[in-house]
């Protein structure tokens, strides 16, 4: 990098769109030390990864099992994140988990290619 250049922040460094869009998920840690199993409804979701709603924080880099509701579709992810929803409700995060590989695993049609 050269002293003149600065480094993309925000929608400028997504590799993929990002699209509002609201779906139930199951999410499973594959940490044997974590237990954690849960329904939660995703806030955002892109073809690299996804934001959801949760009653826990992740460490940076848990690894996650990401299973739709109707069992069709499932991947793996990894937490980048984990905020406080609201900070006056300390038991509601949001998450941002990036996708093991990219896909358009919530089957969202304005993420298709094409």
């Amino acid at each position: 990098m050269t002293s003149g250049e600065t480094i993309p922040s925000g929608a400028e460094r997504r590799r993929s769109q990002r699209i509002p869009w609201s779906v139930v998920i199951d999410i499973v840690s594959l940490n044997p030390l974590l237990k954690f199993h849960d329904r939660c409804a995703t806030i955002d979701v892109s073809n690299h990864g996804c934001q959801f709603f949760s009653p826990f924080p992740f460490k940076r880099g848990t690894w996650l099992r990401l299973t739709t509701t109707d069992n069709r579709r499932n991947t793996t992810a990894h937490a980048v994140r984990s905020l406080l929803a609201q900070p006056s409700v300390p038991r509601f995060w949001k998450v941002g988990v990036e996708l093991d590989n990219p896909d358009n695993f919530c089957e969202v049609e304005a993420l298709s290619p094409g």
